[in-house]
């Protein structure tokens, strides 16, 4: 059992001798920790003088628009962002070639307006950074991770003939040059599913605090959301844990076990 600043400085030392620009996946369940994991990376790395950037998986949403459009000819749930489908995979792209080559406008998504923000209020990253982390709860999800079935309640109710999830199995190998660039990829996870969904509603609550904007309003609705990813999410960490670099499992009070790789 380790401590933020313990993996921190584990993490540190692997990746500040790589090569530059060198990109390390940080991938698991909503609220596992990843951001907060991430900022501190970026800033330790920064006090040994390298340049590392976090790119958030979350910032290349589609518009609220673009998932309309899906939601009408593709299947109703993919108005709901989160599965695979429902990211700019060709943007992400660009913005990964940008970075290599020293130069990027970056994204950025507003989760309390759910939307995309406008484009003059991108950040610009004017230098390749040594060290490009991606981080994101899907990062490195593979189509074999789930069952084209309904497997949950709410799947059965919300999409009994798997129609939208096929369709989600089907749209992740988009991703597949993404993931393939990886250089190293770590997953960190939480005790349980439930321990996503409490997690998720914490930081439903620091995203209202700091916009004044609340996109759910108990956790019951954060439950509902959630559920659009419950079958990923369990089957991320069911397969991809075992093939990672780096795999820990988060306890309810922020330690972290390490958990064997192949």
């Amino acid at each position: 059992m380790i401590k933020l600043p313990a993996l921190v400085d584990q993490l540190t030392g692997f990746l500040q001798h790589q090569s530059a620009p060198y990109l390390f996946g940080v991938s698991g369940g909503q609220g596992a920790g990843k951001t907060t994991l991430c900022q501190a990376l970026v800033a330790a790395l920064e006090s040994q003088g390298k340049t590392a950037i976090t790119l958030s998986l979350d910032d290349f949403y589609l518009s609220k628009a673009a998932r309309a459009h899906l939601a009408e000819t593709v299947h109703p749930l993919c108005a709901t962002r989160g599965v695979p489908g429902t990211h700019d995979v060709d943007l992400l792209k660009q913005t990964l070639i940008q970075l290599r080559d020293g130069h990027a406008i970056v994204p950025q998504f507003s989760k309390s307006h759910d939307d995309l923000m406008p484009a003059d209020q991108w950040p610009v990253m004017a230098r390749r950074p040594d060290v490009i982390l991606l981080e994101g709860w899907c990062v490195g999800v593979r189509a074999g991770f789930i069952d084209a079935t309904a497997q949950t309640a709410w799947e059965q109710s919300h999409d009994p003939q798997a129609m939208w999830k096929s369709w989600t199995q089907t749209a992740v190998a988009a991703y597949g040059e993404v993931w393939d660039a990886l250089q190293a990829l770590l997953v960190l996870r939480q005790e349980s599913f439930d321990a996503v969904i409490d997690s998720r509603w914490q930081q439903e609550q620091g995203n209202a605090a700091a916009s004044g904007v609340w996109q759910f309003t108990s956790r019951q609705e954060v439950a509902a959301f959630c559920a659009h990813y419950e079958s990923w999410t369990l089957g991320l960490w069911a397969h991809l844990t075992p093939q990672a670099d780096f795999a820990f499992i988060r306890d309810g009070d922020f330690s972290y076990h390490r958990l064997m790789c192949d």
